[in-house]
C-alpha cells in the first residue's frame, strides 16, 4: 500500500462505517456465525449506491479483473525473516530460540518456516534446520553449535599473528634542555 496522506481520512472511515453500521446492537452465537453475519452484510453494503462514485462497489469490482493470490506453498520460498544472532549464538523465531554456528554470533541472518522445519540463512547459505518447537520460550540447541569454539578461544575473527603499530617520530633533544625545564630556566 502507498502512504498518500490525502487518502489516509478515506481508508480509516472505512473503519469508522463497519463500527458505526455493522456493530451496533449486534448479537452472534460464535466466530462462525458473526463471520457469516458479517459477510452477508458486505454483500449488502457491496451492492448499494457509493456516495461518492455514485456507482455499486459490487459493479466496479466486476472490472477490476483481480488474479486470485498465490497458493501458501508457492509464497512460502519467499517469506523470511531478519534476526540478529545473540552472543550465546541462538535467534528467537516465535518465542523460541534456535541454535546457529557459533561463529555467526551478532550477525544478522534470515528465517523462515517451512512446513515444521525452522531454517536459518546467512550469506545464501542454510547454516540450520531446526523442527518447530511450540514450547514458548523453549531454547533448541544445534547439533555441534560451538564445536572449534575453544580452538579460538571464544573469537569470532581469527587470532591475529602479529600487530601493526603507527609509527612515530620522537624528537630527539640534547639532556642539557630536560635540565632546564627540570630547574624552571626554560619554562615560559
Amino acid at each position: 500500500m502507498r502512504h498518500t496522506p490525502q487518502t489516509k481520512g478515506k481508508v480509516e472511515r472505512g473503519v469508522g462505517f463497519v463500527k458505526d453500521n455493522f456493530w451496533p446492537g449486534r448479537r452472534f452465537t460464535g466466530m462462525a456465525d458473526l463471520n457469516r453475519q458479517a459477510l452477508t452484510w458486505c454483500q449488502e453494503q457491496d451492492r448499494r449506491i457509493h456516495g461518492t462514485t455514485g456507482e455499486r462497489p459490487w459493479d466496479l469490482m466486476q472490472d477490476e479483473q483481480l488474479n486470485p493470490l498465490p497458493s501458501p506453498d508457492r509464497l512460502q520460498k519467499f517469506l523470511r525473516e531478519e534476526r540478529k544472532v545473540s552472543m550465546d549464538g541462538f535467534v528467537s523465531w516465535d518465542g523460541v530460540r534456535y541454535g546457529v554456528p557459533w561463529r555467526y554470533s551478532g550477525r544478522t541472518v534470515l528465517v523462515r518456516q517451512v512446513g515444521t522445519k525452522i531454517e536459518i540463512w546467512a550469506e545464501g547459505e542454510c547454516i540450520a534446520t531446526h523442527e518447530r518447537s511450540d514450547r514458548w520460550s523453549g531454547l533448541i540447541r544445534l547439533p555441534n553449535q560451538y564445536e572449534g569454539l575453544d580452538a579460538a578461544e571464544g573469537r569470532i575473527a581469527p587470532k591475529a599473528i602479529a600487530v601493526r603499530v603507527a609509527q612515530t617520530d620522537v624528537e630527539q633533544r640534547p639532556l642539557e634542555v630536560y635540565e632546564q625545564f627540570a630547574l624552571g630556566v626554560g619554562a615560559c
